[in-house]
């Protein structure tokens, strides 16, 4: 035993103090009597009980001591020490992925594993040190190393599981190279094995050890859901689910399919063998918009993979007028667009123009000129508008691309290295306009963005470019659509796996998007960029993302196969290296701290005290 603060053995200097209270005590007095013949009978009655009568009057005395001693043991911080063979710094990898949900009698898993790491730390020996890396999706350095307990205890208590899978084999990489073979450090892994095994990885010249919490093993788990549109049938939508037990008996799995304010679109009762798999493919009819969840009602131990959703956005119509020259490429790939309608014409002139505005949502002007324009989305290839912000004179031979704009909706994931253009127009955008795309001597795709009107010239003709045999092409008119396209109905959505990133795209530049959660709670973020990344789905569920007038869903799944088999066959085995006969071994010493016991057994002494001075009165 190890006394850290010997110097509160000054409070025993208190001992004299209570001895001298005790002795200022009323003398007894003498008194007269007539007679003693009537006190020698009780005289010889007390002598014979004189040593308790001694006692019980001192016991209050004796707590009091009692009490002074215990609580200067207390303060001097008594520490038991306890040697251990092994003296190492540690990196505890700690497990945070979804299957360490899995509920057990003695709570859920995660719960087990955080007492585990505390028993790790109880035992680490005085002087080393311990980091802290989370095994989630990506692995995350919680704190580095330090030798500061409460402070690890902390960081230890604050984790809480993900919804995500987690990547354990990356965590244990950054622990290995943590550490880097050395021999005065060792990795200690605290999950539930559900990762997979790592056994590709060179675990044998570093100390490991597992810590493989276990309990609960009765889990069914959707582990496949996708839903798409049937561009065929209006109202109509394909849905695959794919349900597995991972339990070891056979189970009778209700399968439900509900819309937000719908009764069951499809209900099913599935029979499911130990290990087996089965997939559910259907059709869904009506109209549909919104949130689409599928459920197995089920009581298992890991309910996190009993639901998944999907979003189906309102189908919408545009309608495009094609003006010009025919172009095949163009007109294809326009038609191939879900719920895009195509006009075409020859020639518009400027009275008719506003009545084809009310019928059409886009106007592109192939290698016509257009009349003058004002208000409404247009695209203009090979041609140049009646307008002051975007002269154009003579044309250029084979231009280069010099640089575009890469951050412009228009321009997102749209590659444009050695773009190959026989002719271009001579396009010099003035103040009110923006060049995208530089090009030597001219702009080859530029901008006018205003609240009525939205112009983009591509100052070449397609025709005569290599552009339409560019997977840039697709991209770029889908960009472009989407940023032509009115804002009459911005609802869309994205899917994703749990912890994943997700990249969002705003037609218009916004500053602050709104998200709300699966559990209703909104938050609001601030946008830098277009496309914005959001990288807080840490839960499965549906967000909703406002920005503006948009309106994002993103859809967070688990599906996740090795999550959801909470019963992995494989074990995580632990290695020690075997040491350097020629390196010395040092023992390390474990400090257990007993102040707070001595402090209870003093609480314990005075309420004794307390109790002998009320039974006086």
């Amino acid at each position: 035993m190890t006394w850290l603060n010997p110097a509160a053995f000054a409070f025993l200097t208190l001992i004299p103090v209570v001895l001298l209270l005790h002795a200022l005590r009323h003398r007894r007095r003498d008194v007269r009597v007539s007679t003693l013949f009537l006190w020698e009978s009780v005289l010889r009655e007390a002598h014979g009980s004189l040593g308790l009568q001694r006692l019980v009057q001192n016991l209050p005395l004796l707590l009091q001591l009692f009490l002074v001693c215990m609580f200067t043991a207390a303060l001097a911080n008594p520490v038991l020490t306890t040697i251990v063979a092994e003296n190492k710094d540690i990196v505890l990898v700690l497990d945070v992925s979804a299957s360490m949900q899995t509920r057990t009698p003695q709570g859920t898993r995660f719960t087990q594993a955080q007492q585990r790491a505390l028993e790790v730390l109880q035992m680490l020996p005085r002087g080393r040190q311990m980091a802290l890396i989370t095994a989630g999706r990506q692995p995350q350095v919680v704190l580095l190393f330090t030798a500061d307990k409460d402070i690890l205890r902390e960081a230890i208590m604050s984790q809480q599981p993900t919804d995500a899978p987690g990547n354990m084999r990356d965590a244990v990489l950054l622990a290995l190279s943590f550490i880097q073979g050395s021999g005065t450090h060792e990795v200690v892994i605290v999950g539930d094995g559900a990762y997979g095994p790592l056994f590709d990885l060179d675990l044998r010249r570093s100390s490991v050890r597992h810590i493989q919490v276990a309990g609960g093993e009765n889990n069914i788990g959707i582990t496949r859901m996708a839903l798409r549109k049937v561009l065929e049938t209006p109202d109509t939508y394909d849905i695959l689910i794919a349900v597995k037990n991972f339990s070891t008996q056979p189970v009778e799995v209700p399968l439900q399919v509900t819309a937000i304010l719908r009764k069951p679109l499809l209900e099913r009762r599935l029979q499911l063998q130990p290990g087996q798999e089965e997939v559910i493919v259907s059709t869904l009819t009506g109209p549909l918009k919104g949130i689409v969840q599928a459920e197995i009602v089920v009581e298992d131990d890991l309910p996190l993979d009993n639901r998944a959703y999907g979003v189906v956005a309102a189908p919408t119509q545009t309608w495009v007028l094609l003006v010009g020259e025919s172009n095949y490429f163009l007109e294809t790939l326009l038609t191939s667009f879900p719920g895009l309608l195509v006009n075409v014409a020859p020639q518009v002139a400027e009275e008719t123009l506003p009545r084809l505005l009310e019928a059409n949502q886009v106007i592109i002007f192939n290698g016509v000129q257009p009349p003058p324009l004002r208000r409404g989305n247009f695209l203009l290839l090979n041609t140049a508008p009646q307008d002051p912000r975007l002269p154009s004179q003579g044309t250029v031979t084979r231009p280069q691309v010099l640089d575009w704009q890469r951050q412009h909706p228009l321009l997102q994931f749209v590659e444009l290295s050695d773009l190959h253009v026989e002719e271009a127009l001579v396009v010099q955008p003035q103040a009110g306009a923006q060049s995208l795309v530089d090009g030597t001597g001219t702009s080859l795709i530029s901008v006018i963005d205003e609240p009525q009107l939205h112009l983009v010239t591509v100052a070449f003709d397609l025709m005569r470019s290599d552009l339409p045999l560019r997977v840039a092409f697709p991209v770029f008119m889908n960009n472009l659509l989407r940023w032509l396209r009115p804002q009459q109905d911005e609802t869309s959505a994205g899917y994703v796996q749990a912890g994943m990133a997700h990249a969002m795209f705003f037609d218009k530049p916004v500053t602050q998007a709104t998200v709300q959660d699966p559990q209703g709670k909104q938050r609001d973020y601030s946008v830098s960029g277009n496309p914005w990344v959001f990288t807080d789905a840490q839960r499965v569920g549906v967000y909703i993302v406002r920005a503006g007038e948009a309106k994002h869903y993103l859809v967070v799944n688990l599906l996740d196969e090795a999550e959801s088999d909470i019963n992995p066959a494989h074990k995580l085995p632990s290695f020690t290296p075997s040491s350097n006969p020629g390196t010395p071994q040092h023992a390390g010493i474990v400090e257990t701290p007993l102040w707070l016991y001595l402090l209870l057994g003093t609480v314990v002494v005075l309420l004794g005290e307390w109790y002998l001075w009320c039974r006086d009165f």
